[in-house]
């Protein structure tokens, strides 16, 4: 049996999402990020333009749902690759409510959700719960659940208001790839670089210019493992319902410490895998 090293894989992981987290934040903006490089060729100016697009109608969207389906690479002590998946529904009401439904490769279901006065995580597995007060806004409670709870959220840049500027602010050397398909969707192909990772979009066609997938390469990290993301099943500003929000926890399921405050007193939550942050 593989034996997974599931420390290095998660740190890589975790470790660029913190970053988007903090981008969120303005706190890398504090410290010097560097302006992105002025597009000099049609190609580029038109993958920026793209780029922009999408962040922009991201950004505006009172509400959206969408699914996505995600795979990311783990390396193994031999150097050797593989590959886990998760699917989540995402269900996001601003400006302070985000419900995302889990179920990873292995079957176990986990659900995040931020009703706007407090932030629960449940795994379903364990039948466990944690809680925490939730930040006012959305931005800021993403920011808290990656950066201080310590928890993961693939893409949570694409959650926040602030991808309409941080995201330019991360993206360097963007150019246009090709126009093709994702499923029966036309959509732009474009490609950029940040000073840790190489990124893909896969931006929809038209005037929805929604994100269709994202393939993130993690460079500097051992054996450049990917994430990808395939992102489908979007419905846009149609009202969700407050019930969508309401937390409703599985019978006899149990209340304990996020795991960071666990790790903090030395312990590890029940069933937790190294290195790898639960409920």
């Amino acid at each position: 049996m593989i034996k997974l090293n599931w420390k290095a894989s998660r740190r890589g992981i975790s470790a660029f999402l913190l970053a988007l987290a903090l981008l969120a934040s303005g706190a890398l903006t504090a410290q010097g990020v560097a302006p992105p490089a002025a597009a000099t060729t049609e190609s580029q100016r038109e993958a920026t333009a793209l780029l922009k697009a999408m962040a922009e109608y991201l950004a505006g969207m009172e509400y959206f749902r969408c699914t996505s389906t995600n795979g990311y690479e783990t390396v193994q002590a031999n150097g050797q690759k593989v590959e886990f998946g998760e699917t989540r529904e995402i269900f996001l009401a601003r400006p302070n409510r985000l419900r995302v439904e889990e179920v990873s490769s292995d079957g176990v279901s986990d659900l995040t959700l931020f009703d706007g006065r407090q932030i629960t995580a449940v795994s379903a597995g364990f039948n466990v719960y944690a809680q925490a007060p939730q930040p006012p806004s959305l931005e800021d409670a993403l920011v808290y659940f990656v950066r201080d709870l310590r928890m993961r959220a693939p893409l949570a840049l694409l959650l926040s208001t602030h991808v309409r500027t941080d995201l330019l602010e991360l993206a360097k050397n963007v150019d246009y790839v090709e126009r093709t398909k994702i499923g029966r969707k036309d959509a732009h192909h474009i490609a950029a670089q940040s000073e840790s990772v190489d990124f893909e979009f896969w931006i929809a066609d038209g005037s929805k210019p929604l994100p269709l997938r994202v393939v993130i390469t993690y460079k500097t990290a051992p054996g450049q493992p990917k994430f990808w993301s395939d992102i489908s099943n979007w419905q846009t500003n149609r009202k969700l319902s407050d019930k969508r929000f309401q937390l409703e926890l599985p019978e006899g399921a149990r209340e304990i410490p996020f795991a960071v405050q666990l790790s903090a007193l030395g312990a590890t939550p029940p069933g937790a895998r190294t290195g790898e942050v639960t409920p």
